[in-house]
């Protein structure tokens, strides 16, 4: 009864997620070069303009025209559709002062959208849609906040579509008919990014975490199965051959036997990727919080040495948005240039040069989270199993600090802009559980993109041609009854 029982189980599951399944691994592959569109933060900071540094007012002059400054927590200056605009973070949200006194913010209207849209293309204004609830391509829950969403068509050979908030005016999606197409081949049915369902965040998380489950179960049905008829086939003298004769049934006992553990394992990072990893895993001993430690000892906002007229004034016009940032207490302002990357400026001083941050000043920093903790610093030149980028995007060198400590904390730590990475035994186990076993996340792989793409290609089709089996074997079988 218990075999009936194991047997039912890994065909009906297997009857009703073999084609997702078989989905899934089609459209993982696609996502190896293709992901789901956005209007991402570089793309907006390239439509600034330059700051015109005339006449710029002082930031307690700045902060002297907001109701309570003293709430201020954050500045950003930038020149965005010709004019120069401060906005501060407050208590509040989100303020925005003009540089020049005598001038009112732009308000948000049909004119302004229009500004906006022309930055993004050049190309004619076929339509113009009035959404008032989420899409295909803005699918998120919290952009309800911005609606009505101005949809723009645009007349230009890549069929350019743009969402413009009406509460911000600020650009939510851009997407081309590329791209909406690979979507549809890639993240869109691999991430189940539809629409009813993933505006629900918490509905969304949990269908996909119980198909997940159910893959499992289906899988650990199938490995019991396998074992089985191996062992009798063993016992009845005719070795390790499966017992089927039928092709179709033949291929997927064996090719299940061989790439099921994979098809776990990649069902199961997946299911990680949304799922909290144990607390039992890895246990944190103690949480140490260095964001808020950072935020507690950030310098007062208008007390930086360097005035950042001087900071714009450095970069000859080619400024288009300086914001006031920090490490710990050390002051710095992170500046955009005009078609380039972004530079960090140490404002510690009168004059402008670039941020670098000295071991002794990553050592300050580390006591002022860790206490009288051990800990040893080091210069990082290569990629660790942990700070490591398949595309090397992630700079180096950079700081490694590791706390001799119950959970095993290390923090890698940007000498340039003082960017902070932290990893403990138990956020370990969590990337080893999601990107180890789904992204091959590993240091061989990454150092060998060549070899990282065959391998990722090979179990991909692998993975594909079990759940294409299952398929086929699930259409039998309904036929069948």
């Amino acid at each position: 009864m218990i075999n009936r029982i194991i047997y039912s189980l890994h065909r009906i599951l297997g009857t009703l997620l073999s084609i997702l399944f078989l989905m899934w691994f089609l459209t993982g592959i696609v996502m190896i070069y293709h992901g789901f569109p956005s209007a991402n933060r570089e793309e907006k900071l390239a439509k600034l303009g330059a700051i015109q540094d005339e006449s710029l007012p002082s930031v307690s002059e700045v902060m002297a025209r907001t109701e309570q400054p003293d709430s201020v927590k954050g500045i950003i200056v930038n020149n965005y559709l010709g004019n120069t605009n401060f906005i501060l973070s407050t208590s509040k949200g989100r303020e925005v002062v003009a540089a020049d006194s005598a001038r009112q913010p732009s308000e948000i209207d049909g004119d302004y959208i229009r500004k906006v849209a022309a930055l993004w293309c050049d190309a004619k204004v076929i339509k113009i849609d009035t959404l008032s609830d989420l899409e295909q391509w803005i699918p998120f829950g919290r952009l309800r906040d911005d609606l009505p969403i101005y949809k723009f068509y645009f007349g230009d050979d890549n069929q350019t579509q743009l969402y413009i908030s009406s509460a911000t005016g600020e650009v939510l999606q851009c997407t081309t008919h590329s791209e909406r197409v690979w979507s549809w081949l890639g993240p869109i049915p691999h991430w189940v990014y539809f629409t009813w369902l993933r505006q629900n965040v918490d509905l969304w998380k949990n269908v996909i975490i119980w198909i997940s489950l159910l893959g499992i179960f289906m899988l650990f049905a199938g490995f019991y199965i396998a074992i089985r008829s191996y062992r009798q086939q063993i016992r009845r003298g005719k070795g390790m051959k499966s017992p089927y004769k039928k092709l179709w049934y033949k291929w997927h006992h064996v090719a299940g036997t061989i790439f099921g553990i994979f098809l776990l394992t990649w069902i199961f990072s997946g299911m990680m990727s949304l799922a909290d990893t144990p607390e039992w895993l890895g246990r944190e001993h103690k949480q140490y919080d260095y964001l808020e430690v950072m935020e507690k000892s950030a310098p007062e906002l208008d007390a930086y040495p360097l005035d950042y007229r001087k900071v714009i004034n450095h970069f000859g016009g080619k400024a288009t948005q300086v914001e006031w940032t920090h490490f710990f207490d050390l002051p710095t302002y992170t500046v955009q240039i005009e078609g380039g990357e972004p530079v960090v400026a140490d404002a510690s001083g009168n004059d402008f040069k670039p941020f670098q941050l000295t071991r002794q000043q990553v050592e300050k920093a580390i006591k002022s989270i860790h206490g009288d903790e051990h800990f040893t610093v080091s210069e990082m030149k290569e990629y660790d199993n942990y700070y490591l980028d398949r595309k090397h995007e992630l700079p180096l060198p950079v700081w490694k600090v590791k706390i001799d400590n119950a959970d095993k904390t290390c923090y890698y730590i940007n000498p340039v802009n003082g960017n902070m990475r932290s990893y403990n035994t138990h956020s370990r186990w969590a990337f080893h559980l999601y990107q180890g076993l789904h992204s091959l996340r590993y240091k061989f792989l990454v150092e060998h993109p060549v070899a990282w793409t065959i391998v990722m290609w090979f179990l991909m089709l692998a993975g594909a041609f079990v759940s294409l089996t299952g398929v086929v074997l699930g259409i039998k079988y309904i036929r069948r009854k």
